[in-house]
């Protein structure tokens, strides 16, 4: 074998071990979102999903357990792409049957399997490469608006401040200073993408991608925000996966690599750029309704459509002690305490829940039936302004109601009614 070849394929052995420990950290982490769980609300992507197994769930999870297992463990390269392909192929399906792991970093995941499975060691690294600039660029446009200046902004910089020990966070500084603060994060970003796309700035953007994720680190982990593990380790994977794909010796150049034709697997290497090129063009579809937000890029933005729940007074005794807890402390509007979904998403599936409003007007509809509420009401606030930060608002309220809005977006959702355990629901008596 000779010396480029060797290279070869130690570089994609190591680009499959990073993704396998990448995969399988993220999954330990928030690992009842990957299972036929039924302390949530399941709402499948498209409807036909809703029908299937929870045996069916717990076989394609094994799947993609033993998949990750081989691409780490197998020394053949044919049988570490092959796994690859089972990888993605098994988490799109799970993705299908439940959209709440369509996490961000399970999409990049996908694409970066499919890349792997059908391209040489060269084009995948530098479609990998491409996608993390993408992401990058994307992610820094959806926060340049007014909502993340003055919100979601602040929250970042306040985690980091009272991380490194001033008490009271960004209220230690001037109202200018603060505008001015968290404008630069998006900037920042933007910049971050830039400068990976070239060779001359791209050790300057790897030093800053490392400050910026070691920053994220600080806000949201434990001396910050506390945070669930997954946010962490995905900031983590991004420290690693950076380095080995722009700052390790052979590092890829995705300037130069990815339109490059010379390579032996030619038609795997097309379709890899393909997927990845389609990859970095959707999130531009966003504005119209047709890409989602998390596929989009959009983390810690603040343009999502926000829905809050609500439940009527005579209807809480309904609520088992375990859901009771996220109801808001006094009531809102009369006889209405809201539900905080949000936070019921966090500590029993250890994830974010999925930013799409369908989705969420799918879990409303999931609580009603699964304990019987007649009275509950849904206010969806539309996706914000980008200079003004205004929504707009609408309000459903009934189950007939929740059923005419679900059955208006464009994908499912309608929630997956799985058999709950007996102790899950509420005892009239309570």
């Amino acid at each position: 074998m000779t010396k480029s070849a060797a290279a070869t394929v130690i570089g994609d052995r190591l680009l499959i071990r990073l993704l396998a420990v990448g995969s399988v950290s993220l999954i330990a982490a928030t690992w009842p979102l990957w299972t036929p769980q039924t302390v949530f609300p399941q709402v499948p992507l498209v409807s036909v999903a809703g029908h299937v197994p929870s045996g069916a769930e717990w076989g394609l999870l094994v799947t993609l357990l033993i998949a990750l297992a081989a691409q780490f463990f197998a020394k053949d390269r044919n049988i570490r792409r092959f796994a690859c392909a089972v990888f993605s192929l098994a988490t799109l399906s799970l993705i299908v049957i439940d959209q709440h792991r369509l996490q961000p970093w399970a999409w990049q995941f996908v694409l970066i399997s499919f890349a792997l499975a059908v391209a040489d060691a060269t084009t995948a690294r530098s479609c990998w490469s491409w996608l993390v600039i993408g992401i990058y660029a994307w992610s820094a446009w959806s926060k340049m608006d007014q909502g993340f200046v003055i919100g979601h902004g602040r929250f970042l910089l306040d985690g980091l401040f009272k991380s490194i020990g001033l008490m009271k966070g960004i209220e230690t500084f001037t109202e200018p200073a603060r505008l001015v603060m968290t404008a630069s994060i998006p900037i920042f970003e933007m910049l971050i993408a830039v400068g990976l796309c070239w060779h001359r700035t791209r050790l300057f953007a790897l030093i800053g991608s490392g400050c910026m994720h070691v920053a994220l680190i600080l806000a949201l982990g434990p001396f910050g925000h506390q945070h669930q593990p997954g946010v962490l380790i995905w900031n983590l994977f991004f420290l690693v996966q950076n380095w080995v794909l722009f700052g390790s010796p052979g590092a890829s150049q995705p300037d130069e690599n990815f339109n490059s034709t010379t390579c032996s697997n030619r038609t795997g290497n097309y379709f890899a750029r393909t997927i990845v090129v389609a990859a970095l063009f959707w999130p531009s579809l966003e504005q119209f309704g047709l890409c989602d937000h998390w596929p989009a890029w959009a983390v810690y933005a603040a343009k999502p459509e926000r829905v809050t729940v609500f439940v009527h007074s005579d209807e809480e005794s309904k609520l088992p002690n375990s859901l009771r807890q996220y109801l808001g402390v006094e009531p809102i509007l009369d006889e209405w305490r809201s539900l905080r979904i949000d936070r019921w998403s966090l500590n029993t599936l250890y994830a974010p829940i999925y930013p799409q409003d369908r989705f969420q007007v799918g879990v409303a509809l999931g609580i009603s039936r699964l304990y019987d509420m007649n009275q509950i009401r849904v206010v969806v606030e539309g996706p914000a302004d980008r200079w003004t930060g205004k929504r707009k608002v609408n309000q459903y309220i009934g189950i007939e109601s929740l059923n005419q809005l679900a059955d208006s977006y464009r994908c499912n959702a309608q929630p997956r009614m799985l058999q709950f355990s007996k102790d899950e629901k509420a005892n009239p008596s309570e």
